[in-house]
């Protein structure tokens, strides 16, 4: 059970019995008996007068249906029709259709072979963004989809990007055996040749302040808010000092944000061996060992990655909210909101020990979840007696990056556009992030190349995208979306994003809740080669094991390049991925080697993904009805608003309430006409063979679908995070990557502003009657 489950389950229980008789009349008349029963069961005659038929039938019973549906709302106080439909049919796969000649060419088509030839080629090399070996992979990226027969061309941008130069990290006072000098590189691996590469990409953090900051460290454990506080409340000073935090529990920037804020001269961010190194990994499926004797980090490695504020803004700095073009007009560094004003490095823990050992006894201990996985120390806060030398030398500069974008023409819904993504650009090699993603996307356009050779067109136009610069900050998508905004708004229907695409067996995703069933159908097609199920399943097990009786999918927050087209343009987006034990990310040693050895030998899993992304490609862009189920997206924001509501105690939220419950009962009525409409459409050997008044009705539908997650944009954007307009979904302005709902009232939540989460409420009402009025005078 979920806990917006546990929060309203006592409300539905009072009601139970009530409900459950009015449902049984309900589903008889709009279901039949069961869940296999025809929508029009009692129909005769062709199949343009059952549509005829249907339509004069839907609008004299749903007279009868509204009022009997009034009643129901009222006695279940919004927990309507669309909730009980929804958790009925939206977690399980449901029957699937048959598969057509291009899904069977699909799933026969991906090679393990190409998968393994292609991520040797993206992982020869370092390529980070912007470098010319970044430019040589966009054009081999380029030159391979049109070699398979696509439409290609690299969309140039040019935003500020930051390139280390030198750095240092030395504790140089204080008591002498305590000094020492960091060595800020990370070990070769005899076993591993991209290891022993002497121009290694050093260690830094994209888009980090240049600068030298002299000062006192001390442990700030996960660098979170409350972790500051706790310092401040117990009478540490830290102005002035140089933050040492440990990654985990939030993101990367938003650590070095909460440092800035209180008062810090510098931040340092270390990997300690309980969070990802070997550490109480005894029940994972690999050796519970550093690299190179297992999957997880060494004492030498270090965690690179942008500390842009990116819950704040998305994209290139100086160019907020439009295109980062040659020529755009550009604001100062400093006035950017995006990007820190103190100097930080990352760390090893081989790096982090002497800091540590360096606070024994000073300060204070925090509360039990302060302690890492470092035996030789207790984790006191210090600050150390003496003083440490930070120095974070970069370039800053603008500078080309190169998306490489695919294009293949629909034939009948051109103007109607599925967007597959995946970006291009590493850190370092980019072993599974992003290149196990990149190989797979180069193999899908192999496929679909072959596709094309058959005759088969898609039905809506498909979109690849290799993005680059997505490691600093979703730059080169971001930019894209902004430069492609109007295009975006008019002909955008989903956007399918995939990243760190393969680091171990275990399914994971996180999507528009209208997509839930799509997702379900298609891994219940796929085979799971772990398990010798279907993926569904396998992902099932996977999930009962963590308590979850149904599998999750998860929401969409930030860190990856759906971000700019859910939360910037409000398109209904997912993201998945095969996930492991993945202890190497953003360091020298994700790699070839390591992929081979611990991520996906063999790969299976790289075909297996393809597999799954390639299916999901063609049903969204076949089928004559887009699988979008906008009943589960009604039913998932009763929830939402339910926990943005107990978050908000004693503040209530009633404009939000009555919209909320409107816009259930509007999906709700309109899922039951989807799906009519679906099934009149079956009944045809031919598409051609659609009576005019049916084409015109699956338009609307389709219409309806595709920008539904539109009406739920404000233009304004969330207070002081403009770039952010999506009121039901944001990362969290302190967390980063998780998924915040409602997060203009979370804000104002957050900062105790009782008047901020008040109007951000009605704003969202406001959004919300907005997209319910879209369906105004359908039936």
């Amino acid at each position: 059970m979920t806990e917006a489950d546990s929060n309203d389950g006592s409300q539905r229980g009072s009601i139970k019995q009530s409900w459950n008789q009015a449902r049984l009349w309900l589903d008889k008349q709009w279901n039949g008996d069961d869940e296999t029963t025809p929508l029009l069961h009692n129909q005769r005659g062709s199949a343009a007068e059952q549509y005829q038929q249907a339509r004069r039938k839907k609008t004299t019973f749903r007279l009868l249906v509204t009022g009997i549906a009034l009643v129901i709302a009222l006695a279940l106080l919004g927990v309507s029709f669309g909730f009980w439909y929804s958790k009925r049919h939206a977690q399980k796969p449901g029957s699937s259709p048959r598969l057509t000649q291009a899904e069977r060419i699909m799933l026969d088509s991906p090679s393990r072979d190409n998968l393994r030839n292609y991520l040797k080629t993206y992982t020869s090399e370092a390529h980070l963004a912007g470098t010319p070996n970044d430019k040589k992979q966009a054009e081999w990226t380029r030159d391979q989809f049109e070699s398979f027969g696509l439409e290609t061309k690299i969309d140039t941008y040019w935003p500020l990007l930051n390139y280390p130069v030198n750095h240092r990290l030395a504790l140089v006072s204080g008591p002498k055996h305590l000094r020492f000098e960091a060595k800020l590189t990370e070990d070769p691996v005899e076993d591993d040749e991209t290891s022993k590469d002497p121009n290694v990409v050093p260690l830094f953090h994209g888009y980090s302040k240049n600068g030298t900051v002299q000062g006192r460290i001390v442990y700030a454990n996960y660098g979170r808010l409350q972790d500051f506080q706790f310092l401040k409340d117990q009478g540490i000073d830290l102005n002035g000092t140089i933050a040492l935090m440990r990654y985990g529990g939030n993101f990367r920037g938003l650590k070095v944000r909460a440092a800035e804020t209180f008062g810090c001269a510098g931040a340092l961010i270390y990997s300690d061996p309980i969070d990802d190194g070997p550490l109480n990994k005894d029940n994972s499926s690999n050796p519970a060992e550093s690299y190179p004797d297992g999957p997880w980090r060494s004492k030498s490695s270090a965690q690179r990655g942008s500390v842009q504020y990116f819950s704040v803004i998305a994209g290139d700095p100086l160019t907020p909210g439009y295109p980062a073009t040659e020529n755009a007009t550009r604001i100062k560094y400093e006035d950017s909101p995006g990007v820190p004003k103190i100097p930080s490095l990352p760390l090893s823990w081989e790096d982090a020990l002497p800091i540590l050992k360096a606070t024994q006894g000073l300060g204070v201990r925090g509360k039990s979840d302060w302690a890492g996985g470092l035996e030789e120390v207790d984790y006191y806060s210090g600050p150390t007696e003496g003083e440490a030398i930070l120095v974070n030398h970069i370039e800053n500069k603008i500078t080309p990056i190169w998306n490489v974008i695919a294009r293949i023409e629909g034939k009948e819904e051109p103007e109607r556009a599925i967007i597959l993504g995946n970006h291009r650009d590493a850190w370092v090699y980019g072993g599974v992030d992003p290149s196990s993603g990149s190989a797979s996307l180069l193999e899908l356009a192999r496929i679909f190349g072959e596709l094309l050779k058959t005759g088969w067109r898609p039905r809506r136009t498909i979109v690849l995208a290799s993005w680059d610069a997505e490691e600093y900050g979703l730059v080169g998508s971001t930019e894209w979306v902004e430069d492609n905004a109007e295009w975006l708004d008019k002909e955008a229907a989903v956007y399918v994003n995939v990243d760190t695409a393969v680091s171990g067996s275990h399914f994971g995703v996180q999507a528009s809740p209208s997509l839930n069933r799509i997702l379900y159908q298609v891994t219940s097609e796929i085979h799971d080669p772990r398990t010798g199920k279907s993926v569904f399943d396998a992902w099932s097990a996977d999930e009962k094991r963590v308590g979850h009786e149904h599998p999750e999918v998860y929401r969409l927050g930030s860190g990856s390049d759906f971000a700019p087209f859910l939360d910037h343009a409000g398109i209904a987006s997912v993201n998945f991925a095969f996930q492991g034990d993945y202890g190497v990310y953003h360091s020298n040693y994700d790699s070839f080697h390591w992929m081979e050895k611990y991520g996906d030998p063999g790969f299976y899993y790289h075909q297996a993904l393809v597999k799954l992304w390639g299916l999901l490609a063609l049903r969204l862009s076949d089928s004559p009805v887009l699988p979008l189920h906008l009943g589960d997206y009604g039913a998932e924001i009763v929830k939402y608003t339910a926990e943005i509501t107990d978050l908000a105690a004693p503040q209530t939220f009633p404009e939000l309430e009555i919209a909320v419950n409107k816009l259930q009962r509007i999906t709700g009525d309109f899922e039951q006409h989807r799906q009519g409409v679906e099934k009149l459409i079956a009944k045809y050997k031919s598409l051609d063979d659609i009576p005019p008044n049916l084409v015109k009705d699956l338009k609307k539908v389709n219409d309806h679908l595709a920008f539904f997650e539109r009406g739920l944009i404000d233009p304004k954007g969330n207070k002081d995070r403009e770039f952010f307009k999506h009121v039901i979904f944001a990362p969290g302005l302190w967390q980063g990557y998780a998924a915040q709902i409602f997060p203009a009232i979370a804000d104002g939540i957050e900062n105790n502003n009782r008047k901020q989460a008040l109007h951000a409420g009605k704003r969202a009402a406001w959004a919300i009657e907005k997209t319910a009025s879209l369906f105004k005078g359908y039936w």
